[in-house]
């Protein structure tokens, strides 16, 4: 056993629920097994997904007990891990039809789990702190009932409580106190322990800052960033067509900017529950790519004067910003969490007053007015440094991770 803890685990479990609409979440769940695959080990999935629950009536009646504690998925993963001797079982959502039964497989097994947390859903069933528009607390602070009197998840009174309870179910069993969790920001971490010290809930000697994946490639032909003088004179919105990004601020943002020749257009770039809303509102300064896969979308980051990341809430990890800084775009960035600590004023980017369109109008301006101010080539550095840009840093960032887990659980 002391050899296994102190290799590298060979033969390795990862568990994903899908949500119904795909997500930032499976993209790192992906990378992350393509990653491992890569490098040799014995990579085994167990994979649902939600839209599971929209079958007969009798299943969408048992949902709430089988996102509770599902017999199906421990007996399933119990069965994974004996059949394939599963060294390290990694979790990335089992929300709703997996459910936290998988971890008590683990422990029944005896094998080491932890899971990537990719949002605040331990504290807050919508998994944002974020209440019509507006960061807030109160669950972490109160209860996890006000989620439920709040209809924070989906608008449902019955979804809520549903999400309430697995967490508080859990809460009370002790489940994630006995799991190892990887947070991908120092911000995550501070804020997770920061809420951990009014309703304890994990082990705060288990939980590891371990960075997402990150991979922007400059476009084929590019060695290095292009200047700003040869950029489009445009700036990218990039992300889900949704309250909590800011999409509301964004084009209220370039309603101000109508009327300025020298202002940039905005192109967005994503689909999602704004999108009718969004070009019924936009202005003729604006224009709607739609959903691009990542190359596209990358070459469109790449020939931008700047992306603009106008999230409302926290976020759990900046990915926008992190690949258009790759690229050596700078952003313009809501100053809250996750995003705005992404940026360093005046050197890749700015920062404005979370949901106000004025001062997002403003970062624009003087955008416009002086974009040699940013170095793309600088600014791709910094990210290299701070991301680590090739896949070999991202291995050994898993691994050292990895290495993490295995030290906690002996213990």
């Amino acid at each position: 056993m002391d050899k296994l803890q102190q290799d590298p685990p060979r033969r390795i479990l990862l568990v994903h629920t899908h949500y119904r609409l795909p997500g930032g979440e499976d993209a790192v769940f992906a990378a992350e097994r393509a990653l491992l695959e890569a490098r040799g080990h014995q990579v085994f999935v167990y994979e649902r997904s939600n839209a599971e629950a929209d079958g007969s009536l009798w299943q969408k009646l048992l949902l709430p007990l089988r996102a509770v504690y599902s017999r199906k998925a421990y007996r399933e993963v119990r069965a994974l891990i004996r059949k394939h001797q599963i060294q390290l079982v990694h979790v990335h959502n089992t929300l709703l039809v997996t459910s936290p039964s998988v971890f008590w497989a683990c422990f029944a097994e005896g094998v080491p789990a932890v899971q990537t947390l990719h949002n605040f859903r331990l504290f807050c069933p919508n998994g944002v702190f974020l209440r019509q528009g507006k960061v807030c607390e109160d669950c972490p602070r109160r209860s996890l009932l006000c989620a439920v009197h709040r209809r924070c998840y989906r608008g449902s009174l019955a979804q809520s409580a549903v999400c309430a309870f697995v967490y508080g179910f859990h809460r009370l069993l002790g489940t994630y106190k006995k799991v190892a969790l990887f947070t991908p920001t120092e911000f995550d971490r501070q804020k997770l322990l920061e809420c951990n010290a009014r309703h304890r809930v994990f082990d705060p000697e288990k939980l590891f800052v371990k960075p997402n994946p990150v991979s922007a490639p400059l476009p084929a032909g590019q060695d290095a960033p292009l200047p700003m003088a040869a950029r489009k004179n445009q700036v990218l919105y990039a992300g889900r067509l949704e309250e909590l990004k800011g999409l509301r601020t964004v084009l209220a943002a370039w309603q101000l900017l109508e009327s300025d020749p020298a202002a940039p257009r905005l192109v967005i770039a994503g689909d999602g529950p704004l999108d009718a809303w969004a070009r019924e509102n936009a202005g003729s300064n604006v224009e709607f790519a739609g959903r691009l896969a990542p190359d596209a979308l990358h070459a469109e980051m790449a020939r931008s004067l700047a992306v603009a990341a106008a999230s409302l809430c926290y976020e759990s990890f900046a990915l926008v910003p992190a690949e258009a800084h790759l690229l050596g775009t700078p952003v313009l960035a809501s100053d809250i969490g996750n995003v705005g600590a992404a940026v360093t004023p005046g050197v890749d980017g700015a920062r404005f007053a979370p949901g106000d369109p004025a001062a997002l109008a403003d970062a624009v301006r003087a955008l416009a007015a002086n974009p040699e101010q940013y170095d793309p080539d600088a600014i791709r550095a910094g990210a290299l440094a701070r991301y680590g840009g090739p896949p070999d840093a991202d291995y050994a960032r898993l691994m050292e991770g990895y290495r993490q887990v295995l030290e906690a659980n002996r213990r």
